[in-house]
């Protein structure tokens, strides 16, 4: 059996245009699930497919029972209805739209989503020391997307905007109102009034991890759960092997999705791998492609040749998340940003694979120190 992740429109599309959007204009890698070759299998293939987020979806598990299809409807509401930024009535317009820095914004985070992903947004912020940073969507709009409004950005565009991005409390903090011990509701304190945030790029990978825990709530241990090309694998294939995912070689072609190559297969169980990466969607400077992302640091684009960071780790949102920041640092910081992390959370199973430009026409790939063990099969 074999089935296919057609490449994100979501992580392609102009601000106005989309849902979720990976911060810093960032295109996923194009990811395949590989399934080639499995030997026949008695065990009962179940699939779900769909659209969502302005993008697809697959849910993919085998066992003798079937997932409500509204199981998993509700599932992407919850998301959609809080961080969609196409969505009028989401929650994240709200805080955006709001403008008093002397009063609170107030609402009711009913699954518990806002707190969950903001406390994981904190922890990943300080961890990449500020490189994945969801207050850059200002600069994001700046600058179009895929660099669309380059000719009109000034210096001053630039200089404008800075004092408003950065993640800290002098510019937003959520707060939960508690009585009794029990959750009463959820505040915003916008100290600035032009800050303005933008989860996606961690909240595909958010979809992903809630998705997979509905499958484990309903006894299901065998899956592989896609959303926009995030990916994450419990258990074994039918064949009792792990899962095998493909990742695309970074070529630009102007037949677009109809030509692709396979630049590695990567074995994935119980554990989650995302790919953020520009390579589709890039610019040439000095003989080199570099990409779309915007660093919070400066306010540009980067100026490096990573054109692609897929990371590895036990649950999707933080491997979106670091593949972000990877995005950001480049391949030589990235490098070291992935091992430093991977070496203090041991327990999260990190592992990266770069491809970058090397200038000559040659792709130069970097892989963390465990990685050969996932395509050791």
């Amino acid at each position: 059996m074999t089935s296919e992740v057609k490449m994100n429109p979501l992580k392609n599309q102009h601000p106005a245009a989309q849902s979720l959007r990976g911060v810093g204009v960032l295109c996923a890698l194009l990811l395949s699930l590989f399934g080639c070759g499995e030997p026949p299998s008695s065990a009962t293939v179940q699939m779900q497919t769909g659209d969502t987020q302005g993008t697809t979806y697959l849910v993919k598990y085998h066992g003798a029972d079937s997932i409500p299809q509204a199981a998993i409807d509700s599932v992407l509401e919850a998301v959609d209805i809080e961080f969609n930024l196409w969505r009028p009535e989401s929650t994240i317009n709200a805080i955006n739209a709001y403008d008093q820095s002397d009063s609170l914004f107030v609402f009711v985070d009913s699954r518990g989503l806002w707190s969950s992903l903001w406390a994981q947004t904190l922890d990943l912020h300080s961890a990449s020391q500020g490189a994945f940073d969801p207050t850059v969507l200002p600069l994001v709009e700046l600058w179009g997307f895929g660099l669309s409004k380059r000719a009109a950005v000034a210096d001053g565009d630039v200089e404008a905007l800075m004092p408003h991005v950065g993640l800290s409390f002098e510019r937003i903090d959520f707060n939960e109102v508690t009585e009794d011990k029990q959750y009463q509701f959820t505040t915003v304190r916008k100290r600035d009034p032009e800050t303005q945030i933008d989860f996606n790029g961690i909240a595909q990978g958010l979809t992903v991890d809630l998705l997979a825990e509905m499958l484990q709530q309903n006894d299901i241990k065998d899956f592989m759960v896609e959303v926009g090309g995030e990916v994450r694998c419990g258990g074994v294939r039918p064949d009792g092997r792990p899962w095998r995912i493909a990742i695309d070689r970074p070529i630009a072609s102007e037949d677009g999705l109809d030509h692709r190559e396979m630049q590695t297969i990567v074995a994935v169980s119980d554990a989650a791998i995302c790919t953020s990466g520009n390579y589709r969607k890039f610019y040439e400077e000095d003989g080199i492609k570099r990409s779309h992302t915007i660093s919070p640091f400066t306010g540009y684009p980067v100026q490096h040749s990573l054109l692609s960071a897929t990371v590895h780790a036990v649950n999707a949102s933080t491997a979106d998340a670091l593949a972000t920041a990877c995005m950001v640092w480049g391949p030589e910081e990235g490098r070291r940003f992935i091992e430093t992390y991977r070496s203090a959370n041991p327990y999260e199973r990190i592992e990266a694979y770069f491809i970058s430009d090397a200038g000559t026409g040659e792709w130069e790939v970097w892989e963390s120190e465990g990685w050969a063990v996932l395509t050791a099969e």
